[in-house]
């Protein structure tokens, strides 16, 4: 009987030192092969695709802020000699004289010291307030030019016709107002200028 015991407990302990040595065995085959190598594949090839280029930026539109401005036009400038000369010419161009009011007294002046009912026609007109003043007083001042064959050039037979106006203006005198001297003395000044001129004196 306590042989058949010490003989199982043989086989047991047996059994366990054949257990432990197979699994040392295994452990160590185990840790003492290789290990399992994943294959490698070759890359894969790479395709590129055709893309369309990126589009430019584009900067966003700005709102425009500022109020539309309007459209000047700008004149043609002439130039300078132009504009002088226009100037030249408009301060030239003198105002178109007034009609005369009374042109057959413009007529009588010429015969003032020749011709008694030209004289007369002419003394009315001076004396005629309703006239313009200028027209008077280019009726009166004119006594030194009008009626004269060339004023500039005088001679001898132009004494009679300066005499004659100076002794009417010196007749006038007394009774004229002080518009009416003012011209007739001016133009008894110039008659009595060519009256030098022709005598010398």
């Amino acid at each position: 009987m306590n042989a058949n015991k010490q003989i199982s407990k043989t086989k047991v302990s047996v059994a366990i030192l054949v257990l432990c040595c197979a699994g040392a065995w295994l452990w160590q085959s185990h840790r003492s092969s290789p290990q399992a190598v994943t294959p490698k594949l070759p890359p894969a090839p790479v395709v590129q695709v055709a893309t369309a280029p990126p589009a430019p930026e584009v900067a966003p539109a700005q709102e425009n802020t500022e109020p539309a401005k309007p459209v000047v036009e700008i004149p043609a400038v002439k130039p300078k000699a132009k504009i002088q000369k226009a100037a030249q010419n408009q301060s030239s161009q003198k105002p178109p004289k007034e009609p005369l009011h009374d042109p057959q007294a413009r007529d009588a002046l010429a015969l003032v010291g020749l011709d008694p009912q030209a004289e007369q026609y002419w003394l009315r007109a001076i004396f005629d307030s309703s006239l313009p003043d200028k027209e008077r007083e280019d009726l009166m001042e004119d006594l030194n030019e009008v009626g004269f064959a060339d004023p500039k050039n005088l001679t001898p037979n132009d004494l009679p016709l300066i005499v004659s106006r100076l002794q009417l203006i010196e007749q006038l005198e007394p009774n004229v107002d002080p518009f009416m001297k003012e011209h007739l003395d001016e133009a008894y000044k110039d008659l009595r200028n060519m009256y030098g001129q022709v005598t010398g004196q």
